[in-house]
């Protein structure tokens, strides 16, 4: 058989399911070799760091659906100009069935240090990884940290392996992050800060946490990653701090919604960069942070302990003159020292230019950069994410003509705007972007349809990223809720309700709105969201009982993550126990939701039957006979029941026929709408659909249902649908 061999410019090596600063700088310089017009390939190389199975960072994905980069998978053997590969431990053990790799240059930017205080042992070993390199390619690497950390922790093994006399800095794009800043976000100080959620990323003193983050009402504390740790170690959620779990919301918006970015962590912890203050620094924060990051920051940012932060920023946010100056500096040390024309200069320096003619085809135009604004008595404002969403949460209905009217002014505000309106409501909407929900609602208590609701909206601002927000109620949801939930700061809403008027809608979409309502509806500013609220994300039983578990168990660093190991093993196994036996262990606000799934079936308890989810991503098939073919196979079999989630379109007749059904854009309407991250959004609602529905089998439709033969390999899955269950239940059973 002939060996098959794939070809790049540059060849990335790393494990892409790191979820932070890893993941997001291999994306930046991605980005800056496509728009350079180098070709590139991913190398996934599993890190023992990373034990429990989990797939590629969003991040990684988005480029590779966007044809940034090809993942080398099936092939023989690579050949690269240059090899660059991201964090030493993907080494440590090189798994079976990699492909034979040819490269000119080597380089292996550095960004771990071997060892520091948080581990129980070194996180890799030197002349092992230049050893396992070796092996993988054939030559040695030149080592190149990533900053002076880095370089100093590796100063012993300078004799060792070759080291580049320049660090490998990590790159941004700035002009996706920065922001025009008239004036302060708020009348208060925003402090805010960004990072995974691991305990090593918080300072291990309470004193230092609430120093460095002040509980306090004349400042607003803003967290986007989550805070389970400072909650442990502090005891609970100040009222001043609104929590926004990791990943809920772009960066570059959160940092848009901030004034200050304070970044201190555990005194273990010997951060490699940096990344999350070159993120702040390019959206025009003001950096606070400790003194070690000087060597890479310069003046750009203030330098001190947690307890320096109230002082510096008491000073600058009496003084916008002041403030703005220092914000000016980050965003111009961003763009003179670490954009990609930097990286672009370097990998140029070790493989020449990419070919001209390819440069030219790849290269992106960069959003053009504007220079920051003088003060003005402006907030602070973010970039414009998409054109309007109008969602529908009334339950009883609104007067004839209302959605329609409300869409109207939507519309000619941006040209364009997405609904999100109940199934039944779905002709109301006429042409233009659309999902729906499900009928079945109509079946829930105004509490669990208020929760599904509430996981909807947030994951329709995810996905469309709108500029604006109109919510149309009629006082079965909490708004305050949903607006919560979406982890928006500042996303601009309108609330459309039954009330009185109280005088001139603010904002010119609310007036066009307001405009044409019936008598006894208005278009207001929503209320108030409570102060620290925040969008938290449900934590799991096992977690909640952890925390009540004696003080005793508490422990510190190492003894304490394994004792905390042990005491989620011992849980884990209580629980599972507690099912054999029939027992379920939760707290009412964790319990899953499921949507009812009804099915016309000859069975005793149809509701006992597995959900199949057919999914139909595309709007060219017709629904009345791909309906009727799933019916069918559903009626013969009384095997599942059925699940649908496809294009609006299918909603009428899948009511027809008693259907629970989500809708989704289809691939031209998203293109039409948002350009790119079509697959991205689909993967969204499949899994939307999956926590709605709970379905045993998920099956996608992309061409006719059934046939003459009454044959489909659709028809088929969704069948052993039954089977499944019936083994899943045989292997539940007690011993």
């Amino acid at each position: 058989m002939a060996r098959t061999s794939a070809a790049f410019d540059i060849l990335m090596v790393t494990d892409c399911r790191f979820p932070g600063g890893n993941s997001s700088s291999v994306v930046e310089e991605i980005h800056a070799q496509h728009r350079a017009g180098y070709r590139t390939g991913i190398l996934h190389v599993p890190s023992p760091i990373l034990r429990a199975a989990r797939p590629f960072a969003d991040k990684i994905r988005d480029v590779l659906d966007g044809g940034l980069a090809e993942l080398v998978v099936g092939v023989d053997e690579v050949h690269a100009k240059l090899l660059l590969a991201r964090h030493p431990s993907v080494f440590t053990e090189l798994p079976d069935g990699l492909p034979e790799v040819h490269a000119d240059e080597v380089v292996l930017a550095v960004n771990q240090v071997p060892a520091d205080e948080r581990g129980l042992q070194p996180y890799y070993d030197v002349p092992h990884v230049q050893r396992q390199i070796g092996r993988l390619v054939g030559k040695e690497a030149t080592w190149a940290p990533i900053g002076p950390r880095t370089r100093d922790a590796l100063a012993e093994h300078r004799d060792a392996v070759p080291m580049l006399p320049w660090d490998w800095e990590n790159v941004i794009d700035v002009d996706q992050w920065r922001v025009t800043r008239h004036g302060f976000v708020s009348d208060r100080p925003v402090l805010g800060r960004h990072s995974r959620g691991h305990w090593s990323k918080w300072p291990e003193e309470p004193a230092e946490i609430l120093a460095a983050y002040p509980e306090d009402p004349h400042y607003d504390v803003r967290i986007l990653g989550g805070v389970d740790i400072p909650v442990e170690r502090v005891g609970y959620l100040p009222d001043n701090w609104v929590d926004y779990p990791f990943n809920s919301m772009p960066a570059p918006e959160f940092l848009a919604s901030v004034d200050f970015f304070v970044y201190f962590h555990h005194s273990g912890l010997v951060e490699a960069f940096g990344r999350v203050v070159l993120e702040a620094l390019s959206a025009g924060a003001v950096a606070i942070v400790p003194p070690y990051l000087e060597p890479l920051f310069g003046d750009s940012c203030l330098y001190g302990s947690p307890h320096d932060v109230r002082g510096y920023v008491d000073q600058l946010h009496g003084d916008w003159g002041s403030f703005a100056e220092r914000s000016r500096a980050g965003v111009e040390l961003a763009q003179r020292r670490f954009s990609y024309d930097t990286h672009v200069r370097r990998v140029a320096e070790l493989i020449g230019l990419p070919e001209a003619s390819r440069a030219e085809q790849a290269r992106e135009p960069a959003a053009p950069h504007e220079p920051a604004s003088e003060p003005a008595s402006e907030p602070a404002s973010g970039p414009a994410s998409g054109c309007p969403l109008v969602v529908d949460l009334t339950r009883h209905g609104a007067p004839e003509g209302l959605l329609a009217g409300v869409l109207r002014a939507a519309r000619g505000q941006s040209g364009t705007c997405v609904a999100a309106v109940p199934g039944a409501r779905t002709a109301d909407v006429g042409s233009g972007a659309v999902e729906t929900f499900p009928r079945v609602l109509d079946e829930l208590d105004d509490r669990e349809r208020s929760r599904y609701l509430t996981a909807r909206v947030t994951g329709l601002v995810q996905a469309h990223r709108p500029a604006s927000i109109v919510l149309l109620t009629d006082g079965t949801v909490d708004v305050r809720d949903v607006l919560t939930a979406t982890g928006r700061p500042n996303l601009d809403a309108v609330h459309v309700h039954p009330g009185d008027s109280a005088g001139a809608p603010e904002g010119d979409l609310a007036a066009a709105i307001a405009a044409g309502l019936p008598d006894g509806w208005v278009a207001a500013p929503p209320p108030g969201r409570p102060s620290g609220s925040g969008s938290r994300a449900p934590r799991p039983v096992t977690q909640r009982l952890l925390d009540r578990l004696p003080e005793s168990w508490h422990l510190h660093t190492r003894a304490r993550r394994k004792m905390r190991t042990l005491r989620r093993e011992h849980l884990d196994r209580l629980m599972d126990t507690a099912e054999d036996v029939g027992v379920v262990l939760f707290e009412a606000e964790d319990a899953e939701l499921s949507l009812p799934v009804p099915a016309r079936v000859s069975h005793p308890v149809p509701q006992r039957l597995p959900v199949a989810l057919v999914v139909v991503p595309g709007a060219d098939l017709d629904p009345v006979p791909n309906i009727r073919a799933l019916l069918q196979r559903q009626q013969i079999t009384s095997g599942f029941r059925l699940a649908l989630l496809a294009p609006p379109h299918w909603e009428a007749e899948a009511a027809r026929h008693g259907l629970a059904i989500e809708t989704l854009v289809d691939e031209p309407g998203w293109t039409a709408l948002h350009g790119t991250g079509w697959p991205a959004y689909l993967r969204q609602r499949v899994r939307e659909a999956s926590t709605a529905f709970q379905p045993h089998t998920v099956a996608f439709a992309e061409s006719p249902i059934g046939g003459p033969d009454g044959s489909d390999s659709v028809l088929e899955v969704l069948e052993a649908a039954r089977v499944r269950r019936r083994m899943e239940t045989r292997q539940r059973r007690p011993r």
